[in-house]
Order: structure tokens, then C-alpha cells, then sequence
């Protein structure tokens, strides 16, 4: 038995499906692919097309609705994408590119609320990712750094204010400038020594 062809409307609504289903592995906490991610950050950018990676330049510039001769040339622009190690190019990163440089690019139009939805859900797994991220120490809180650097720098002030206030002055009285420079470089090197052992 040979497989029917698809309607538009019958492939349409497979893959609306589909993505409903990332919608719900997302809602139960689950990681998405790199390729599910591609589809809601394509939906977020108001398209239909869920390519995650492009094989060639001539499939990327369908995806993005341009000529290969258009492409050719934002490829010059600084901070493009460029190819993976396998050679092919990153769909997600291109539009994030069209978007921020503003170049014109064609897309399939969505409804205003299924973009919407998109950009929601997309956001919502960057929460997800961050959170987990924080969980497992690769990042810390702003006002914890902050309060860490301003410790280091309080220590810091101090053990040169002792150094080159207090003990400095006797050494240096009767040195000449270069033995003046060689004290206060040896201080300078003690003082980050001890600020590195702390």
C-alpha cells in the first residue's frame, strides 16, 4: 500500500501537534533538543519553519527567505554565524542575527498569538535552564559577587595602606629612586601573594 500524499492543511495540523507536544514536555520540566528549541525560537520570530540546522547555504537562505547572493553577503557583515564543525549552519543563530541587525528577511507569517505563545514558552525554558544552571554552581547571585569583591577590595586597601603607609616609609628613607622601585615592587608582590592565599 503506497502512503497518501499530504495535504498543506492535513501536514499543517501534524505539525501543530507537534509542537503541542513540545509545549507539554516543556510544562513538565523536561530539557528540549536543540531542535525543539529551534522550532520555538523560529515560532517566538513569527515563523513556521522548524529547520534547526541547515545542510547548505542555498538550504539556509530558503529558510531565511533570501537569495544565496544576499546571504553571500551578510556573511561579511562582523558577527555572523558561520558553519559548525560538520558543516552546517545554525537556522536559530542566523535569525537571531537577521533580527538584531535588522536586515530584511521573509518569513512565513504567523498569528500574532501563536508567536506570542512562542516567545512565552521560550522564555519559560530559559528560566528552566537558568535555575538549573544555578543549581549546579555555574552561576552565583549578582549581590553575592558584589559583596565578595567588595571584601576583596576592603582587604586589599588595607594591606597596602599598612604596607605603604606604615612600613615602607623607614625601608625607603636614604634609597636612591631603583632601590625606591625594587622595595615597592617586592611590597606590591607580597601584599597580591597574601591577597591570593586568602
Amino acid at each position: 500500500m503506497e502512503p497518501k500524499e499530504l495535504s498543506p492543511d492535513v501536514a499543517g495540523k501534524i505539525l501543530d501537534a507537534d509542537f503541542q507536544n513540545v509545549v507539554r514536555k516543556v510544562a513538565a520540566g523536561k530539557p528540549l533538543t536543540v531542535a525543539e528549541r529551534s522550532r520555538i525560537e523560529a515560532r517566538a520570530a513569527g515563523s513556521q519553519e522548524t529547520l534547526a540546522y541547515a545542510k547548505t547555504l542555498v538550504e539556509l537562505a530558503a529558510v531565511l527567505g533570501v537569495t544565496r547572493r544576499t546571504l553571500t553577503g551578510w556573511q561579511k557583515m562582523e558577527g555572523s554565524p558561520k558553519a559548525l564543525s560538520n558543516g552546517m549552519w545554525p537556522v536559530a543563530d542566523w535569525r537571531e542575527f537577521v533580527r538584531v541587525r535588522g536586515l530584511k528577511a521573509s518569513k512565513t507569517p504567523v498569528g500574532n498569538e501563536e508567536a506570542l505563545k512562542a516567545r512565552k514558552l521560550l522564555a519559560e525554558v530559559e528560566e528552566r535552564e537558568l535555575r538549573i544552571a544555578v543549581k549546579k554552581g555555574e552561576y552565583v547571585p549578582l549581590h553575592q559577587v558584589r559583596t565578595e569583591w567588595i571584601g576583596l577590595v576592603a582587604q586589599a586597601t588595607s594591606i597596602l595602606r599598612a604596607k605603604f603607609e606604615n612600613e615602607l616609609p623607614p625601608i625607603l628613607s636614604g634609597l636612591d629612586a631603583t632601590g625606591i622601585q625594587r622595595e615597592c615592587r617586592q611590597a606590591i608582590d607580597e601584599v597580591l601573594r597574601s591577597l591570593q592565599e586568602s
